[in-house]
């Protein structure tokens, strides 16, 4: 499919979008298309029924078939279970279905109140929970911060409630958002990678760069390349697929590279899949990439959501 893509390219006659049909295409090369909404309740969304409805129809006009939400424990904390539930349903309701994944930033009272949301009434579950642990920053480190949140995830997708023969909710997906494959100043690690591998639904993998639509040329240690090959040296070893969805950045005042200007439509005016699209073709061609087989790249995500909206209104 990335091959198709590259030839479409070439020829210019690849268009990524839908031309804003009121649906999301379902012929796009990305089966996956993410946007974290990172003012979902600190910026009043959760709750207001218009600006709701604002949020869903900016998905569906950019053809997104996934939105991550942030702050969900600090809104179930404040009492607004009812007003989530509301939204899930209104947006798994969408035509065509919507995806709701919710953003974990550990596994103390924030997790436990998703929990607890999670086991409530089955028709307003979330599809995704995606970690928000940077193990590889700081006093932090995977074994203390990232593999109890593991288990907890495990545990929300298999184990049965007590009483019960099966979970609540099986098909929820795992995503593992990853800056760096190791603990703060050590190598990059293979055993990591492993735990990654055999864990994960999906692994957001970030791609900040200054020209992100084209696979970087860097060797460095974190460099999208290093971290593509070990996760794929980890699924060869595990005999597994590993699902990636590749992350760009769109905050503007970010310390990370970010490309708001290769969307918007006062700079370059891309559509957001088109990143996608001329990064997989780079992809497609590089040699630099080894054990291809055992990845899968799923799609893509944008972070966020606030500067996403300024940038393509």
């Amino acid at each position: 499919m990335r091959y198709l893509a590259a030839i479409l390219l070439t020829f210019g006659l690849f268009c990524s979008c839908d031309k804003d049909d009121g649906t999301i295409s379902v012929g796009l090369l990305a089966e996956h298309r993410g946007v974290y909404i990172n003012d979902f309740y600190s910026g009043g969304i959760l709750g207001n029924s218009t600006l709701e409805d604002d949020l869903l129809a900016w998905v569906d006009e950019n053809d997104f078939t996934d939105i991550y939400l942030y702050n969900i424990g600090s809104a179930l904390g404040d009492g607004l279970a009812d007003d989530l539930r509301a939204f899930v349903k209104k947006a798994h309701n969408e035509d065509p279905y919507v995806k709701v994944s919710f953003v974990s930033a550990g596994f103390g009272d924030s997790f436990t109140a998703i929990e607890a949301y999670h086991d409530g009434r089955k028709d307003s579950r979330p599809d995704g929970i995606v970690s928000e642990i940077e193990f590889w920053n700081g006093s932090m480190n995977f074994a203390d911060d990232y593999a109890p949140w593991i288990d907890k995830v495990n545990d929300l997708k298999f184990t049965p409630p007590p009483g019960d023969v099966a979970p609540l909710n099986a098909g929820i997906t795992r995503q593992f958002y990853i800056g760096k494959i190791k603990d703060p100043g050590m190598p990059p690690s293979l055993t990591i990678a492993k735990e990654l591998v055999m864990h994960h639904d999906e692994i957001f993998l970030t791609n900040y760069h200054s020209d992100a639509w084209h696979l970087s040329a860097s060797t460095a240690e974190n460099s999208i390349v290093n971290k593509l090959n070990l996760l794929a040296q980890a699924g060869m070893e595990l005999d597994k697929e590993v699902n990636i969805v590749i992350l760009f950045n769109v905050y503007q005042m970010s310390p990370s590279p970010e490309i708001w200007d290769y969307f918007a439509t006062t700079g370059m005016d891309n559509e957001f899949e088109d990143a996608f699209v001329e990064w997989g073709a780079e992809y497609d061609a590089s040699t630099d990439i080894t054990n291809k087989a055992f990845l899968n790249l799923k799609g893509f995500g944008i972070y966020r959501y606030s500067d996403a909206e300024n940038a393509r209104p």
